[in-house]
């Protein structure tokens, strides 16, 4: 028995759903998408968060450039003047519109810097993050 060539292909351009969206192609879009968006936010959090760690750390080597001058030449070493520090970090994350804690001990200047993430995509309430970062002022080598 031989085939019209012609029916086949009029039988396969008309076979089909007659241009119904099949239920899965309906559910798993918006499934995709929250999974895009929760993705998307989890990049930009990161991002934010590799930030804040940055300004943490340049907040805490703006502190441990205060050096007492004074007691560095009795001493022959670096001596880190703890009131100017402190108020050396905490002024570099006001300037970048952050707030934090400063704690500075001997030559080592610690930063925890705090902001609130509020996400761009999914309608979900802001995050606070942290980053802490240290610093510590370094002794010249000895010779």
């Amino acid at each position: 028995m031989i085939r019209d060539p012609r029916n086949h292909r009029h039988r396969l351009a008309g076979s089909g759903d007659g241009g119904h969206a099949s239920v899965l192609l309906i559910m798993l879009v918006p499934v995709i998408t929250v999974v895009f968006a929760l993705v998307w936010e989890g990049g930009q959090m990161l991002a934010a968060k590799s930030e804040l760690l940055d300004i943490a750390h340049s907040a805490a080597r703006s502190g441990t450039h205060q050096i007492d001058t004074a007691a560095t030449l009795e001493q022959g070493i670096p001596v880190l003047d703890t009131a100017a520090a402190q108020q050396a970090a905490i002024d570099h994350l006001a300037s970048q519109g952050l707030t934090g804690r400063v704690l500075v001990e001997e030559e080592r200047v610690a930063v925890l810097a705090r902001t609130t993430y509020t996400p761009s995509v999914l309608p979900i309430t802001a995050t606070p993050i942290e980053a802490e970062a240290t610093a510590t002022v370094l002794q010249p080598p000895a010779g």
